[in-house]
């Protein structure tokens, strides 16, 4: 009998900020989060944040088969629009421990800005710019359960176990 996998070493989460200015392009950052190991058998109301500005993300993997991973956010002020499986830079590394599920796992995601207050003087022009980035940002999120392979090819769905 073989042991499992370990659950993901390397998890980071990419955010992208939208600018306000639908002409200046939106910007990411890398960032490592605090990592927390829940199990199918644990109680669901402990995935709920504890405290204001906390958002949670719940990466949902079987470490034997790393290419159907999801996640989801369970905040409403941020929303995952992809989750990318790569091989780690310098993952020679990885090999040293046999069982270490050595993917690097990124969550990208997206802040849920809040809109201001209806601006009155919004030029048609500016008006359709935040529309097609909207736009861009809600097919992004629809395309990302397709599990896709680190060169972004979208991993077949017909291999059976």
């Amino acid at each position: 009998m073989s042991s499992l996998a370990e659950p993901p070493f390397y998890v980071l989460v990419s955010h992208r900020q939208p600018s306000a200015e639908p002409s200046i392009p939106t910007s990411s950052t890398l960032s490592h989060p605090t990592i927390e190991y829940h199990y199918a058998d644990d109680a669901p109301h402990s995935l709920l944040p504890q405290f204001p500005g906390e958002h949670v993300i719940v990466l949902d993997c079987d470490p034997a088969h790393s290419v159907h991973a999801n996640a989801k956010s369970l905040s409403s002020e941020l929303a995952v629009t992809g989750l990318r499986v790569t091989d780690p830079p310098g993952a020679g590394v990885a090999h040293e421990q046999p069982n270490r599920n050595g993917k690097m796992y990124i969550v990208e995601t997206m802040t849920n800005n809040q809109e201001r207050a209806v601006e009155e003087h919004v030029s048609p022009q500016e008006a359709l710019a935040r529309f097609k980035q909207r736009n861009a940002i809600l097919r992004q999120a629809l395309e990302y359960p397709e599990p896709t392979h680190a060169n972004g090819v979208v991993a077949s769905e017909s291999a059976s176990v």
